[in-house]
């Protein structure tokens, strides 16, 4: 389990960086392919693979969601060269690299309500203001990061109590 944990950590770490980094110094499709054998890889690893797919395409679709409804409202608005309707084409690969630590690493948040709810609260909000520090994404201000903290609060949460 060690080195599926450190696996996932590490490889939603580089489509993260590659995301980011991708569209600030190569292009919008450098982060949505290291994504894609990132979560090629990860699916090929995992055991309960129709379980998985369902936990990273339902949490992926909300949180695709509400980040369009960020961006279509003008909350948050990330600056990419290639968009998918709202959203850099890249967020298509984000959301689901990201929800794969939902499979391994963060599953010793069942149960643990409160405790998802607050790290929903603290450090959602802190991924996107990553994106802002770095210039590639611009926020409304702080009803942006309090619709943001609220959604990851709830989340995590709705997380905890189906994981």
């Amino acid at each position: 389990m060690f080195k599926k944990n450190v696996f996932t950590i590490l490889g939603f770490k580089t489509v993260w960086l590659g995301c980011i980094l991708g569209e600030i110094y190569i292009n919008s499709l450098f982060g949505f392919f290291l994504g894609s054998i990132f979560l090629i890889l990860f699916i090929f690893s995992i055991d309960k693979k129709l379980s998985a797919i369902k936990i990273i395409f339902f949490f992926s679709l909300i949180g695709y969601l509400f980040d369009s409804f960020l961006s279509f409202f003008g909350f948050y608005i990330v600056n990419a060269q290639i968009n998918f309707l709202f959203l850099p084409i890249w967020f298509l690969i984000l959301w689901p690299s990201f929800c794969c630590l939902f499979i391994h690493v963060l599953v010793f948040l069942k149960n643990k309500n409160l405790l998802s709810a607050i790290l929903g609260l603290i450090f959602g909000p802190l991924t996107y203001y990553a994106g802002v520090s770095s210039g590639l994404a611009s926020a409304s201000g702080i009803i942006a990061f309090l619709l943001i903290s609220f959604f990851w609060s709830i989340i995590m949460f709705i997380y905890s109590k189906l994981i």
